[in-house]
């Protein structure tokens, strides 16, 4: 029997400084919301301010998860320890595969105007944490969209209405980025068995739900539970929002700066891989 979903909680992400010194607004990875089984980073990257984004993320390692990129708009400079590289500009993403460890750099190309991006990370199960590392780079052009009754929907990961998003995931996962005219709804089946989520970075929407409609605005994460159908309806002129979900791995999360492994032991041994030269 299919049911709503209803909205587990819903929260804010907070101000932080990460890489060389980038202000990010992080939404999954802090105290307010250390995960969403798979999901272990959801930061956002949003400012015309050059000093807020210009010192990049030069050279650092990961292990055990999968690192995805989706830039709305300006321009980043990708390089890794695999002689991959290139540059991700509006609309494109950079879907890596850390597996058993990689060394890469993100760099902004752009030194003034506004900066619109997210990284997510999504923890590779504990039998794939050491897999070989992969690297996708999904241009534009290669991430389809669903238009139809007001919305839009970019399909970067999954499938919507019969249309498969391009990234070969380790993973399963849906990863879209909606678009709703004023009033127009989204609605989505799910396995209830998995984890969801969206985050709304424009306008505020309405999630209904078995007890009732409940408004989501702009820079708040509403997470999902106990249902198989989501639907949103936009409050706003424009709303938008990115919408997440997974199957979780249910199993301890640990984590080690850059590294996402299931035990203290492991995340031990990254740090020393790292520092002896072996990872990457």
């Amino acid at each position: 029997m299919k049911e709503l979903c209803s909205i587990k909680q819903i929260i804010k992400g907070h101000s932080v400084i990460d890489g060389a010194g980038v202000r990010i607004n992080r939404i999954i990875g802090s105290y307010q919301l250390d995960h969403i089984d798979p999901f272990v980073l959801l930061d956002e990257i949003k400012s015309d301010k050059p000093e807020d984004y210009i010192a990049g993320f030069p050279t650092h390692p990961h292990r055990g998860i999968e690192t995805i990129t989706y830039m709305v708009r300006g321009n980043f400079k990708h390089k890794d320890s695999r002689g991959n590289g290139g540059l991700i500009t509006d609309g494109c993403v950079q879907w890596m595969t850390a597996g058993k460890g990689i060394l890469h750099s993100e760099m902004p190309e752009k030194t003034k105007g506004l900066l619109w991006g997210y990284q997510l990370w999504l923890s590779l199960p504990a039998k794939e944490k050491m897999t070989e590392p992969g690297y996708q780079n999904l241009t534009k052009g290669d991430i389809p969209t669903v238009k139809k009754d007001g919305i839009e929907i970019k399909v970067i990961s999954g499938s919507f209405d019969g249309v498969n998003g391009p990234a070969r995931n380790w993973v399963r996962s849906n990863y879209f980025d909606v678009t709703l005219e004023k009033n127009a709804g989204f609605h989505f089946n799910i396995d209830r068995k998995m984890s969801s989520f969206c985050y709304v970075h424009t306008g505020s929407i309405s999630v209904n739900s078995p007890s009732g409609s409940q408004k989501v605005n702009e820079k708040e994460l509403a997470q999902f539970e106990n249902g198989s159908i989501i639907e949103i309806k936009g409050l706003s002129e424009k709303s938008g929002f990115l919408f997440l979900s997974s199957y979780p791995n249910n199993e301890p999360i640990v984590r080690g700066g850059p590294f996402v492994m299931n035990t203290e032991e492991e995340i031990r041994q990254a740090f020393d891989d790292y520092q002896s030269g072996r990872l990457g």
